[in-house]
């Protein structure tokens, strides 16, 4: 099981690569495949990359927020503006939701550039809470890695995913996996228990397959998983 922790230049230097693998795969979709059903329950391959687009916009509103030091919402309007842009984003061609997503990872890059260390210190306001401005590049690599194995396509798997990815957000979601489990359960993943009932699962596969199923892509993990008892279900990944 790796253990590397999470660093801020990692996020910083990987965040590019990821957005640019991202978009060449979008680059290969066509309109009527674009229409197809993603990963995601009652979301299209269309909604996964509208929402793309849309978070890195939120991502370059954060960071402007903090270089200007005045307070910005990631998302203008809150959920349900929210929920309609990705929605009416969702219905375009594939080639202007391509184009949509370019621009986003340019402007991301951009606001990435213009970041210093005092800068990455300071509070931003997510639709979950306050954090460090930094948690934009950890949210913004997090956000393109999963959200590419959304679209179910072969030519991106979890298996697809690089090896810096997964050592440094598999220690995180399982840090948060104690607090996910129901009061009654306790799940053994690899060497380590987490949570301290007494119905005990064991898990164990590699560590893409464990962080598919962190996160919520139960059937894209499960090929790859060992299990052993009933697996508590999780409640919805954030």
């Amino acid at each position: 099981m790796t253990t590397s922790t999470y660093d801020l230049p990692a996020a910083v230097a990987n965040v590019p690569l990821a957005q640019e693998r991202f978009a060449a795969t979008l680059a290969t979709l066509t309109d009527a495949e674009i229409r197809e059903p993603s990963v995601l329950p009652g979301w299209t391959r269309g909604h996964v990359v509208a929402h793309v687009a849309r978070g890195g916009e939120a991502m370059v509103r954060l960071i402007d927020g903090v270089l200007t030091q005045r307070p910005v919402a990631a998302y203008p309007g809150g959920p349900t503006v929210r929920e309609a842009e990705i929605e009416l984003g969702a219905q375009s061609s594939a080639n202007d939701l391509a184009d949509e997503v370019y621009s986003a990872n340019i402007q991301v890059v951009h606001a990435f550039a213009r970041m210093t260390a005092p800068t990455w210190g300071r509070q931003v306001q997510f639709p979950t809470g306050a954090y460090p401005a930094s948690r934009c590049a950890w949210s913004r690599w997090r956000e393109v890695e999963i959200h590419h194995i959304d679209l179910g396509m072969d030519v991106y798997t979890i298996e697809s995913w690089p090896e810096e990815f997964v050592a440094c957000h598999l220690p995180h979601e399982l840090a948060k996996l104690p607090g996910r489990l129901p009061s009654n359960a306790a799940v053994q993943v690899g060497p380590s228990r987490f949570g301290t009932g007494d119905v005990v699962a064991t898990l164990d596969g590699p560590d893409a397959a464990i962080l598919a199923w962190l996160v919520g892509r139960v059937g894209l993990a499960a090929p790859a998983l060992t299990i052993s008892g009933d697996l508590p279900e999780l409640p919805p990944w954030s």
